[in-house]
């Protein structure tokens, strides 16, 4: 048995052969599943689309996390909306200056079967720093002004509940629950397929945030591979890094699969295209 995922317009598929089908259950919000790979291990689907391998997590978890985090000249305060496979939170949960981690996930169900199949990224959930919020993101935020340092927007693609968390007047809502220096992370798609207008996310962002930049990683389980992140910021660019943080992130790193410092820095430096497609050139 083989499982393809489609493009959002159906133009484009990759596929995995399926061992087994470990779980699967519709629950409030969504279709939730857990498949046994040849290639991948355990992957985890929602709505049929990819979200979470044991193959190449670590690459998304690592860059969403040490990023902002190698950049914050503060970090009492994390916020993650989304995430309910645990696995920024476990990153966050490695630098022990960190005060509070707020997970605010919508579907419970996603944790709890992230608990049973995906241990290795839920394992700081229980981390005493940390608070689960099953709640919606976009209430969520709202009430929040002038309080978070980092805050990470773990969605799923733009279509259905989640297309909010890409707009205009959700990214001001971000802003206004930062700090004066705080970052916003955020996945933004593939540019070469880009069926969900990537221009118009990054452009939706600078309308909020005075830095805005782009990078890529390679998420194997996503459309494409090539995968985009954005990095929001008030104050300070992606690449201005805390020095006071150095001798921490060259100890941390060394235990890390993806992230690095010297990765992180040539990370920004992006290609004519990569540029055109978020709209710099």
């Amino acid at each position: 048995m083989w499982f393809h995922e489609r493009s959002y317009y159906n133009t484009f598929s990759m596929g995995w052969k399926v061992k087994n089908v470990l779980h699967s259950e519709q629950s409030k919000f969504q279709k939730i599943e857990v498949l046994d790979t040849d290639a991948l291990g355990k992957l985890l689907l929602l709505d049929g689309k990819t979200m979470v391998s044991e193959a190449d997590e670590f690459v998304y978890h690592e860059v969403m996390a040490h990023i902002p985090y190698s950049v914050s000249r503060k970090c009492d305060h994390v916020l993650i909306i989304g995430g309910g496979d645990g696995g920024v939170v476990r990153e966050f949960a490695k630098h022990q200056s960190i005060k509070t981690i707020d997970l605010v996930e919508i579907d419970e169900r996603v944790i709890e079967v992230s608990k049973e199949f995906f241990p290795q990224c839920t394992s700081a959930l229980d981390d005493s720093r940390v608070t689960i919020h099953a709640k919606d993101g976009f209430e969520f935020i709202k009430k929040k002004k002038n309080h978070y340092d980092i805050i990470i927007i773990d969605s799923t693609d733009p279509e259905d509940f989640a297309s909010g968390l890409f707009t205009k007047e959700f990214y001001n809502d971000v802003y206004n629950a930062l700090t004066e220096d705080g970052i916003m992370m955020n996945q933004t798609e593939n540019p070469f397929l880009d069926e969900f207008d990537i221009k118009k996310i990054y452009s939706n962002m600078r309308k909020s945030f005075p830095f805005v930049h782009s990078f890529f990683a390679p998420m194997i389980i996503y459309p494409g591979v090539y995968w985009t992140f954005g990095f929001s910021s008030k104050k300070y660019g992606p690449q201005d890094l805390n020095p006071v943080k150095r001798y921490e992130m060259e100890a941390l790193q060394r235990s890390l699969k993806w992230y690095n410092q010297d990765w992180h820095k040539g990370a920004f430096q992006l290609s004519n295209y990569h540029k055109q497609k978020i709209g710099l050139i």
